[in-house]
């Protein structure tokens, strides 16, 4: 067996256009239902990893090494919840059959983690990503996965939820403050301001205006024979090139 994690991470989105979610409180009150650790240990038997948020160490000087997902708080997500004046009320979780591993199984433990809390999260399945995707007032959670092309936050923070990434441009979520410093981001060369202004962004999209949180980080795994000279690299395509493979 050779794999192991990925530059991938997985998130579950938010559409704050939503009538629920349209409060920052009950997105919030989300991802402090979640126990991730749990997830990691019963559906990956450990062999993933709760990240540090949508970024990556080989960021280098960049990275936040001092930031966390937010932490799982049950008593904390029922406390935003009564301040949201939440009552109750469906939220759909729009889901694909596997697209992702154990994704399923995954939104079936979150839906639970969910409802301890007090949220009423449906799962609808769907067939595709265009319905996954529909914009109308039912959609409100769905699944993701962000990858970083290069070795800095522009590669996926900015690309993927910037003014000018997917979840802004399908008219999930959108914050003033964000977009301008993904510009700030894109256009500076001070790195310790970029620093800066990135850590600020993941205050916004993670703490105080969730767009996402991120679930974990993302891993193959492939089975083969000792006989097969081959190593697994950490991404989804499998290299099969001239120097990585001898049958």
């Amino acid at each position: 067996m050779q794999g192991g994690t990925i530059l991938n991470h997985r998130l579950t989105v938010f559409d704050k256009n939503h009538a629920v979610l349209a409060n920052p409180l009950v997105r919030r009150a989300f991802t402090h239902a979640i126990d991730r650790q749990a997830i990691v240990d019963s559906l990956w038997a450990g062999r993933t990893r709760v990240p540090k948020g949508l970024q990556w160490e080989f960021y280098g000087d960049m990275f936040n090494a001092d930031w966390n997902v937010p932490a799982y708080d049950p008593k904390l997500a029922q406390d935003l919840l009564k301040q949201a004046n939440y009552k109750g009320d469906p939220i759909p979780h729009r889901l694909l059959n596997n697209y992702y591993t154990n994704q399923v199984a995954t939104a079936q433990v979150l839906v639970e983690m969910w409802k301890s809390v007090g949220l009423n999260v449906q799962i609808e399945t769907k067939e595709n990503w265009s319905q996954i995707m529909e914009r109308a007032p039912t959609r409100a959670v769905r699944d993701w996965s962000n990858s970083a092309a290069f070795n800095d936050p522009v590669s996926s923070l900015v690309a993927q939820h910037g003014p000018n990434g997917q979840q802004q441009q399908i008219g999930e979520w959108t914050n003033a403050e964000l977009n301008t410093l993904s510009e700030f981001l894109e256009t500076s060369t001070d790195r310790a301001a970029r620093k800066k202004a990135f850590r600020r962004m993941l205050e916004i999209a993670e703490r105080e205006d969730p767009a996402y949180t991120v679930l974990h980080q993302n891993a193959t795994f492939t089975a083969k024979p000792k006989s097969i000279k081959w190593k697994a690299s950490p991404a989804f395509a499998m290299d099969f090139r001239a120097g990585n493979f001898e049958a």
